[in-house]
């Protein structure tokens, strides 16, 4: 490793989450890097160390549990779901001081208005007087993840 790359590695070994989020929310690192970069947990040092075989081992794992299952839709993208028998629509919006940098307001139903921080909040939030009302509990609202899609519209393109 030449000395750039070792200046490099150490400076990226003290960055704290919330240097990290700085950076993510200002669309200044990667996108492949974001999830992995974030999710060192206090494994700094050893992240430093082992960099290039990280990249090949672990990402591999959590591309297929992170990336591909739980990649946020762009900003402004409206959602839908369809659950028990009702309709409900929500849209992706921007939320800087969020880790994902993104949030869901629902857009439908008695929870209209109401932002969360995740897709799952999203899904339990927007049901949740339909569940009350049914004695449904969780019956049906696992994942939010799986609950919503993109829904497509004119001049909107979105693989969700």
């Amino acid at each position: 490793m030449n000395a750039d790359k070792t200046e490099l590695a150490e400076a990226a070994a003290r960055l704290q989450p919330e240097d990290l989020r700085f950076l993510e929310e200002r669309g200044m690192l990667p996108e492949e890097n974001t999830g992995e970069d974030t999710s060192t947990d206090g494994k700094e040092e050893e992240s430093t160390q082992t960099a290039t075989h990280e990249e090949e081992e672990p990402d591999e794992e959590e591309t297929s549990r992170s990336d591909a299952d739980h990649r946020w839709p762009e900003v402004g993208a409206v959602l839908e779901a369809d659950y028990k028998g009702r309709h409900y629509e929500a849209e992706v919006i921007s939320m800087p001081r969020y880790k994902s940098g993104k949030a869901v307001r629902i857009l439908t139903g008695p929870a209209a208005g109401e932002v969360e921080r995740s897709m799952s909040g999203a899904m339990m939030t927007a049901t949740e007087k339909q569940r009350e009302e049914n004695d449904l509990g969780r019956s049906g609202v696992s994942n939010g993840w799986t609950f919503w899609s993109v829904k497509e519209e004119e001049g909107h393109e979105e693989n969700g």
